[in-house]
């Protein structure tokens, strides 16, 4: 099945190249958009200290954002970072999304006819670290920077603005230890199987956990990023092992079908629920008492980010290939703290 889906990845390639040309119309014409950086990655707070001020617009641009799905209210927030700094630069911003986080055939057509469009910069977050290459590569024939924001880093991008997954997952399992010195059983609710960053946060979290011998993980089962499907896995496991102290969710959208599934069971005040992302409903459910914490990314602020990068590569400015951007880890006890985005 793999074999086959990149084969049709592949194929398309020569189809997304014709579309495009490989003259850089749109693009940085004095400099190249893929540039050799001198580090391989700068946290998103210093890249000011580092590179200076954005450079503003010598022209009016246009750019394209593809991104996963609008359904998730994290993805939204991105898309609206997007919108609101193209505003900022009085750049026009074309934003297109696949149907659901699983539609990748349906999101690869979907870059491949913005980037026929000639954008002068291509965001994309995709739903795999494979969908989109042929998008990336007919972009960089093109010389068109790409920049990927959030989940799937992508070989051959100019940039990648997102945190540190492995870190997140880790923050979750440091969370149940300072809530349970005690020790006892957790679970896990895994993101969807061919998304990097579901692999990263299971990663930081198992390792994370394994240091603590009396935290013992005793399932970890699919979610798929949807909040139904992670509602019956968590039920399942409650009803396997109703002594569970605690679940980490590998985003909150997720998150959220555990918490119900808990209250089902006998509440929130038996068992912890973490989830990841800081999406505003989630933020909502830790300020009731609810999910006990999400390890959040700032969506929003990645969606400035994306465009900030964009135009500092027009701008020709080697940046580095990963721009770090922050995380949190938001309680109850600090959640003021972290006001909801204004989305437009």
């Amino acid at each position: 099945m793999t074999i086959r889906f990149r084969n049709v990845l592949v194929a398309s390639t020569t189809l997304a190249l014709a579309a495009v040309g490989v003259s850089a119309a749109q693009g940085a014409e004095s400099c190249s958009a893929y540039p050799e950086a001198k580090s391989k990655s700068i946290e998103s707070t210093a890249v000011e200290k580092e590179f200076g001020a954005v450079p503003a617009p010598k022209k009016e641009l246009r750019f394209a954002y593809v991104t996963k799905t609008l359904i998730n209210e994290f993805w939204q927030d991105v898309a609206a970072g997007v919108k609101a700094e193209a505003a900022k630069h009085k750049i026009k911003v074309d934003v297109q999304a696949a149907k659901d986080e699983s539609s990748m055939i349906e999101q690869l057509n979907l870059a491949q006819t913005v980037l026929s469009q000639k954008p002068d910069a291509l965001l994309l977050s995709p739903q795999s670290d494979s969908n989109l290459v042929p998008v990336v590569d007919a972009a960089r024939e093109a010389n068109i920077p790409t920049i990927i924001i959030d989940d799937a880093r992508t070989e051959g991008a100019s940039t990648y603005v997102g945190t540190d997954q492995v870190a997140i997952g880790g923050k979750a399992a440091s969370f149940f230890h300072e809530t349970y010195p005690n020790g006892g059983k957790v679970a896990q609710i895994e993101g969807a199987a061919g998304s990097p960053n579901a692999r990263l946060r299971i990663k930081g979290f198992k390792e994370e956990l394994a240091k603590y011998s009396n935290l013992q993980l005793v399932a970890s089962q699919p979610g798929n990023w949807d909040r139904l499907t992670a509602l019956n896995a968590t039920a399942n496991i409650l009803r396997q092992m109703p002594d569970l102290v605690g679940v980490y969710a590998n985003n909150d959208g997720m998150a959220l079908g555990v918490v119900e599934a808990v209250n089902n069971a006998g509440g929130t005040d038996k068992v912890a629920v973490v989830g990841t992302d800081g999406i505003r409903e989630a933020k909502r459910s830790v300020a009731d008492g609810q999910m006990r914490a999400t390890v959040a990314e700032f969506p929003f602020e990645e969606g400035e980010l994306g465009v900030q990068m964009a135009l500092r590569l027009l701008g020709c400015q080697a940046i580095p290939a990963w721009i770090v951007s922050p995380q949190a880890t938001i309680t109850k006890a600090n959640v003021k703290d972290f006001p909801d985005p204004k989305v437009q």
